[in-house]
């Protein structure tokens, strides 16, 4: 026989993960523009102690699905990911 398996929908009770803040740095120099870009996240440009710049975006996301849509624009713009954190 088959087996009907339930998707998850806030109908049947499923409960959505809560939002999560993150802190992602990549080695390029991003603009102010990418705010937009990364669902508001905040964009500030460091500096390494070897004096390299690398950028730090820092803020909450909604979920996971929306995680990944932000490192898959900082791959298609070719930005090398130096880490991500989550936070909070």
């Amino acid at each position: 026989g088959e087996t009907n398996v339930a998707i998850p929908t806030p109908e049947n009770g499923a409960v959505r993960p809560p939002a999560a803040t993150y802190r992602i740095r990549v080695a390029a120099v991003l603009g102010e523009e990418w705010t937009d870009r990364t669902q508001g996240m905040a964009v500030s440009v460091r500096r390494s102690e070897s004096g390299g710049a690398f950028t730090e975006l820092v803020g909450e996301l909604v979920d996971e699905a929306a995680l990944m849509g932000v490192l898959d624009a900082l791959y298609t713009h070719g930005a090398r990911l130096l880490s991500v954190d989550h936070i909070g």
